[in-house]
């Protein structure tokens, strides 16, 4: 289906006319006409405005995006960096960073970098751990050179992170890759067979020093993004597992 029968059967399902639609959108009815009839092309402010205007959720996003050729958006364009660095900040006191489903990362909180900062001091974990494709959130967990060297729970956490990755990837092409650069660890080798069942809430224990940091990730996403780029996005963060945890990561 073509993009302008995409979002003629949308503004159809709402029971909009074109004009209604375009005054919703900031948009004139002859520029939904021509995009409707295929006269038009859509750039990405006229994307962004029927995306708003439309409250589409996520997968009907990717059905209106997947009808333009490659050449009209770029899956690659960052998303609003103000707005990124603003949910970081909310994140805080507690570690967190953006990524896409890929696992590229996207940002990184103040509260990440002083943890990471506290472990490794004076070293980048994330570009001394990063593929050829700029840092990326897996690679930091099963890199030899990441997390694994603080983490005392590897026969739990790394069978679960791989599980999970791996069920992703079934319905993700993009994680495919990912998960056969993952498996080339030796870590994975060594731990990738989950012994018995996960636990009904996974905590992550770290030694840092001669402190104990446990922690658990919880992974978000916006629940209607009103940008097209922002459905590709994800948040971990880090809550402490408890008060010692807790006060260690209020000092990082």
């Amino acid at each position: 289906m073509s993009f302008g029968a995409t979002l003629a059967r949308l503004r159809r399902r709402r029971g909009w006319s074109q004009e209604a639609l375009a005054l919703r959108a900031g948009l004139s009815q002859r520029h939904i006409s021509f995009l409707e009839t295929g006269r038009a092309r859509p750039g990405q402010a006229s994307l962004g405005k029927l995306a708003a205007a439309l409250a589409l959720r996520g997968w009907e996003q990717r059905a209106l995006l997947e009808t333009l050729a490659p050449a009209a958006r770029d899956p690659t364009d960052p998303p609003d960096a103000a707005l990124i660095a603003q949910l970081m900040a909310r994140f805080s006191p507690w570690p967190a960073y953006a990524f896409r489903p890929d696992g590229t990362l996207i940002a990184v909180n103040a509260a990440m970098r002083a943890l990471t900062a506290l472990a490794a001091p004076g070293e980048d974990v994330w570009q001394a751990t990063a593929p050829p494709g700029g840092p990326n959130i897996y690679d930091l967990v099963f890199h030899p050179r990441g997390l694994l060297r603080w983490l005392v729970n590897p026969e739990e956490v790394i069978p679960e992170t791989l599980r999970r990755l791996r069920i992703e990837a079934e319905q993700d092409g993009a994680l495919r890759p990912v998960v056969a650069r993952i498996e080339r660890y030796p870590a994975v080798a060594a731990w990738a067979a989950p012994d018995g069942l996960p636990p009904p809430v996974l905590i992550e224990r770290y030694r840092i020093g001669d402190r104990m940091l446990s922690i658990i990730s919880v992974l978000s996403r916006l629940a209607s993004p009103g940008e097209l780029e922002l459905d590709q996005l994800r948040i971990e963060s880090f809550v402490p597992a408890d008060e010692a945890s807790e006060r260690l990561l209020s000092r990082a």
